[in-house]
């Protein structure tokens, strides 16, 4: 599919050479006015994968290609350009840190376009006042304050309008409603479902929390130790999972878990992982209970049905012994492997720990 934004074979690694990468292969498209969650526990590579995409940090090897142009490979004169046109634009995850704590409101919404060298005072103003009205807030009431004499719920949107203010095609936003209380989330949830309405615009939200994206994404994308390992549409990802750790994310938030759908408990081994998970293979196998010695290779993503992709030997096998995950010898028969094939060693019955 082509795309606003494509991400195709992106790898991310810092500190020395051989360590263990950050992003590793990452594919990712985003289309004109589409919405894509990026979810994944802490650590997962999210926030990196969005300052790589923005030009922060220096891609070791794969492509970004936004809007047909690739800007991967851009440096020096080049990159400041791009940047400056606006048109690629990333909200920060912490808008307190973020913002410049001696910049009044209007000053810091300004700043993008102050940069840009574009546009006279009066019309940078007009655009300031544009930006602010649209996050819902008084430019008049609060264009004078800092950022400190403001709420938290008004900090964030003050950073989306600084966003925003250059009109940019593509908004990225790291964790835009992570330190918010669930009135100013919901506030900030409509917003950015809105610029997507209205103006057209694509938006890639990075998040830990699947329930904010439920109502709002068009399309999610599940990574983890800086591999996606699933992408689909939100709704055929949330209600049924094709690799285990998107159902062990879902099944530990309520909030979006399919009634009827296996516990967090069915979806933890219950034997110790095999000895060479900790250096090969699928980067889930230490935490799957459905490890088998095929996953000893790391899987290629790929297609399953129409518009989803998974990175998981067992798809979809693995969902029929879910009800015996937590019984390793059941699931050993079920699966037609012993432990002893699969590398690992066989979890203590009850009656052996008793006895």
């Amino acid at each position: 599919m082509s795309g606003l934004l494509e991400i195709s074979g992106l790898a991310v690694a810092f500190g020395r050479r051989g360590a263990r990468p950050v992003l590793d292969g990452v594919e990712l498209s985003v289309g004109e006015g589409e919405i894509v969650g990026v979810i994944g526990e802490t650590g997962s590579g999210k926030t990196t994968l969005a300052r790589t995409a923005v030009g922060l940090v220096p891609a070791r090897s794969g492509r970004v290609v936004f809007d047909g142009r690739e800007i991967s490979g851009l440096r020096g004169r080049a990159l400041r350009a791009f940047r400056r046109s606006g048109r690629l634009s990333y909200a920060f995850q912490d808008p307190l840190r973020a913002l410049d704590p001696e910049l009044t409101v209007r000053r810091a919404v300004a700043e993008p376009l102050a940069v840009a060298g574009d546009l006279d005072g009066a019309e940078i103003a007009a655009r300031v006042d544009e930006a602010l009205e649209t996050v819902g807030l008084d430019a008049a009431r609060l264009g004078d304050r800092l950022p400190g004499a403001i709420s938290g719920g008004q900090r964030q949107r003050v950073l989306l309008a600084r966003a925003i203010v250059t009109r940019p095609r593509l908004l990225i936003a790291d964790e835009p409603v992570s330190a918010l209380d669930a009135s100013n989330r919901n506030r900030v949830l409509r917003l950015l479902d809105r610029l997507r309405t209205e103006r057209g615009m694509a938006v890639v939200v990075i998040s830990h929390d699947l329930s904010s994206l439920a109502g709002i994404a068009d399309r999610v994308a599940v990574l983890y130790r800086g591999r996606v390992v699933e992408q689909g549409p939100v709704r055929e990802v949330f209600g049924r999972p094709l690799h285990p750790y998107t159902a062990l994310l879902i099944a530990s938030a309520p909030s979006v878990r399919a009634e009827g759908g296996p516990g967090a408990a069915a979806l933890r081994p219950s034997a110790e992982p095999p000895a060479w998970t900790a250096r090969e293979g699928c980067v889930f196998a230490h935490r799957c209970p459905f490890v088998i010695g095929s996953c000893r290779t790391a899987p290629a993503s790929g297609p399953v049905g129409e518009g989803r992709t998974a990175a998981c030997h067992r798809v979809p096998e693995w969902h029929g012994l879910v009800a015996t995950a937590q019984g390793p010898p059941e699931l050993v028969a079920a699966a037609g492997e012993t432990h002893k094939e699969a590398g690992r060693p066989p979890a203590l019955s009850r009656t052996s720990e008793k006895g």
